[in-house]
């Protein structure tokens, strides 16, 4: 059996002594391939470009040695989006074309078969939402009505709370706002982020109690319930 520390390496290896560079290039020098098989929307293309006016490209594009990108569309299109000039890239010249080609695919596709931890993703996103910021907790690519949910609904997270506030049938006044506790799926990021009035439902008590606690945490004031007037008591 050959030695791992010596054993050459597979056909399209790098060989473990040739280090990757990042080199800075300018974006107009760069080639997006036109067949790529992945597709952007909008709107991933501004949360991109959020999380990267945040925390910075920590994640160079890849390109083959014509400088065709063969993976990181989504972030160069982002970073024109925000008016770079030029991004940094690493080099994948030792791939033949056809593995090239195959690295673009497997790159997306191996990332797709991931699979959230809930309990895990629940408390980094309640540590996240207690701690000070310096920049837009959107920035990670969460809605605030998303993180409020995987928060409450983390798994483990009920068995340590207590019983909802909400319940069936309530209506809570978030100021001009409200929300309702029915049977509808539908939650209304915007009422976090300052639209002028909207009816909120959601579809649980704690659904509910997490999209008026957040409310509550973000604008320091009080939701109170419709009929009672009682306030709600959890912040």
């Amino acid at each position: 059996m050959p030695n791992p520390q010596t054993a050459a390496p597979r056909s399209g290896q790098r060989s473990p002594d040739r280090a990757l560079a990042i080199v800075y290039r300018p974006i107009a020098t760069l080639q997006p391939d036109p067949d790529n098989p992945r597709s952007h929307s909008r709107k991933q293309i501004r949360q991109l470009a959020d999380s990267i006016a945040s925390f910075g490209l920590n994640a160079p594009i890849l390109v083959d040695g014509a400088l065709r990108v063969l993976a990181g569309h989504g972030r160069l299109l982002a970073c024109k989006e925000l008016g770079w000039t030029e991004v940094p890239t690493i080099g994948l010249d030792h791939l033949s074309k056809a593995a090239a080609r195959a690295f673009m695919i497997a790159d997306n596709r191996i990332a797709e078969t991931a699979a959230w931890d809930g309990r895990a993703l629940a408390l980094r996103l309640g540590e996240l939402s207690l701690a000070p910021l310096d920049f837009d907790i959107a920035a990670i690519g969460f809605t605030p009505g998303e993180i409020a949910l995987r928060i409450e609904t983390g798994a483990g997270r009920r068995a340590r709370r207590a019983a909802p506030v909400a319940r069936r049938g309530d209506v809570w006044l978030l100021g001009r706002h409200r929300v309702s506790c029915g049977d509808s799926g539908a939650v209304a990021d915007e009422m976090l982020l300052g639209a002028d009035r909207l009816v909120v439902v959601a579809s649980d008590p704690t659904a509910a109690d997490a999209i008026i606690g957040r409310w509550q945490r973000l604008t320091g004031d009080r939701a109170r319930h419709a009929e009672s007037g009682r306030p709600f008591d959890r912040g």
